[in-house]
């Protein structure tokens, strides 16, 4: 029978083989153990929580892959302490898992458009929230009154020709790192140092639309 740790361990030996052909760090996948998916999706789709395919959790969003989420977690390099604004956390599936990576002394700021969402949200995170503020509202331009942020990740799709990846790099602390998804297109990690950015792209990714004036 499949539970979390099977999730899990089916993430750790397909990583090789996807998108970026690298295992995943231990570290991410330990505090992904330590987070039931199942306690983070509607009953309706309960009994598939195991299986590392996206699922519907309304209002035509979606909780991510478990494979991709631990991939997006793994670019972050998140480290005990850090700052960490997510964008479209949906129903705090990798919310929870991002907290558990800063640990106490770290903060994740979890954005979320859709009002309902977020009230689920606030549920499913009950144990974690001591380091967790939920954000329920737009937060497709950052947070300047939150900022510096040392990570920040968007868990919904940017049309790129509309998107101002600035307004967020503009947020990020010097050593920081954005993560966004186009809806069809690609994963983009943006390492930044001081006044120079270095930009990863990864290929062939969709995602559900990102809400928000910076979408």
């Amino acid at each position: 029978m499949r539970d979390n740790s099977v999730l899990i361990q089916h993430i750790r030996l397909r990583s090789s083989l996807y998108l970026d052909n690298i295992e995943r760090d231990e570290k991410v996948l330990d505090a992904m153990l330590k987070v039931d998916r199942k306690n983070f999706l509607p009953s309706n789709v309960k009994k598939i929580a195991y299986e590392d395919v996206p699922l519907l959790i309304g209002y035509g969003q979606t909780c991510s892959q478990p494979s991709m989420v631990a991939f997006m977690l793994d670019k972050l390099k998140i480290e005990k302490g850090n700052k960490i604004l997510e964008i479209g956390a949906g129903c705090g599936y990798a919310a929870a898992i991002a907290s558990i990576l800063t640990g106490p002394e770290g903060m994740v700021y979890a954005s979320e458009i859709v009002p309902d969402l977020c009230d689920s949200m606030r549920i499913n995170l009950a144990e974690f929230i001591d380091n967790i503020t939920i954000l329920s509202e737009d937060g497709s331009a950052g947070f300047t009154e939150h900022a510096p942020f040392d990570r920040i990740l968007i868990s919904a799709g940017v049309a790129s020709k509309n998107f101002e990846t600035d307004i967020l790099l503009d947020q990020l602390n010097d050593k920081g790192i954005l993560l966004y998804p186009e809806t069809y297109g690609n994963i983009y990690v943006i390492k930044k140092n001081g006044k120079n950015l270095k930009k990863e792209t990864y290929y062939g990714v969709s995602f559900v639309p990102l809400k928000g004036k910076n979408s």
